[in-house]
Parts: structure tokens; sequence; C-alpha cells
């Protein structure tokens, strides 16, 4: 089950999203409110029909200064869709193989998650479960 508050609660004032190999856009300086409208929209993660599952690989770690670190993770997101909120029957499968970068910082004297940009490196599905086609919500038509 996806924990909206605890993700509210680890996000910093400001958030560098940048989603444009997933189809969408780039915000330099996102405000937390508006990072969890976009990510809790029902067109996007907020659908109760799609269910996620990211898996972190190898990861290295750059310390830009003393409050701001840049994680590389290595990622393999699967996503479903299902036919309906009850989750009893599958639509459409897709998944995703990337890496990420995830931004920290210090705020207030603690670490908050700060933005991310994940670089698609191939994407699993074809057809009807082409990783496009559960990602943006086409799956409706």
């Amino acid at each position: 089950m996806t924990d909206w508050k605890r993700l509210e609660g680890i996000i910093a004032p400001e958030l560098l999203v940048d989603y444009t190999t997933i189809g969408k856009g780039k915000w330099e300086a996102m405000s937390a409110s508006d990072f969890m409208k976009m990510v809790t929209d029902s067109e996007f993660l907020g659908d109760p029909c799609v269910k996620t599952q990211h898996l972190l690989g190898a990861t290295r770690w750059e310390k830009v200064s003393d409050d701001y670190v840049i994680g590389h993770h290595q990622l393999r997101a699967g996503h479903q869709v299902y036919t309906t909120p009850e989750l009893k029957e599958i639509k459409l499968k897709g998944h995703s193989h990337a890496t990420n970068e995830h931004y920290y910082k210090k705020v207030n004297g603690v670490w908050k998650f700060a933005g991310l940009k994940p670089l698609v490196r191939w994407n699993e599905g074809d057809g009807p479960n082409n990783f496009y086609r559960v990602f943006k919500g086409s799956y409706k038509d």
C-alpha cells in the first residue's frame, strides 16, 4: 500500500524533478505540495488500478556539499494495471530498467528527499503491454 503521508513527511520544501525520459516535464524548483499533487494524481501514481514495485540495485553517492548529496541508483520498476481497484484481474504490465539520480538536502538538520531524475535504459512490454501505455494513463481508452 502506498503511504502518501510518509512520503509527504520526507520530502524537501522544493524538489528538482526531471521526468523527461518518461514523457513528462522538468521542474527545477517544484514545491512539495505540487509534487504531492502530481504523484498522487489519478492519471499518475495515484490511480488505484496501478501498482508499482521499485527495486534498487547498485548505488553510488556523490557529496556535493555538507547539506546536498546525489544518490546514483540502479533501478527496476515493475508496473501493473488492473481492470478495477479490487486488483483481481491484470489488464496491462510494463517494466522499466533505469538509473536514477535522487537528490537529498539537509533541511533544518534533517535529510530530506529533494528530487529525482530517472534515465530509462530500456522498457519491457510490447503491444498492449507497452510500458508507455501503463504509465501515461492511456490504458483507459
